[in-house]
């Protein structure tokens, strides 16, 4: 993946391939959270996720970012049953 780290246990990454979403199945990852507004994507059909992952999209900017934002992937990152993945 593209510039990947993990930050106390959760790894954040740039957009992944849909062969890397492939991938995320077979490993310990549970959720995945879209945090890319739908115009920065480099590719125009969503993003083949495979059905055992959580998708959580909760697009925002540096000038849109709110609470809300904040709060909606705090929750999902919550419901997580296993590692999370934010991009």
């Amino acid at each position: 993946m593209k510039n990947e780290a993990t930050i106390d246990g959760i790894t954040v990454a740039g957009q992944l391939t849909d062969e890397e979403l492939a991938g995320l199945k077979n490993g310990d990852f549970k959720t995945i959270v879209n945090v890319r507004m739908p115009e920065e994507l480099d590719e125009p059909e969503r993003p083949k996720i495979p059905s055992e992952l959580s998708y959580h999209e909760i697009g925002f900017t540096g000038a849109t970012l709110s609470r809300e934002h904040v709060g909606a992937v705090r929750a999902a990152l919550d419901a997580s049953e296993g590692k999370a993945l934010i991009h």
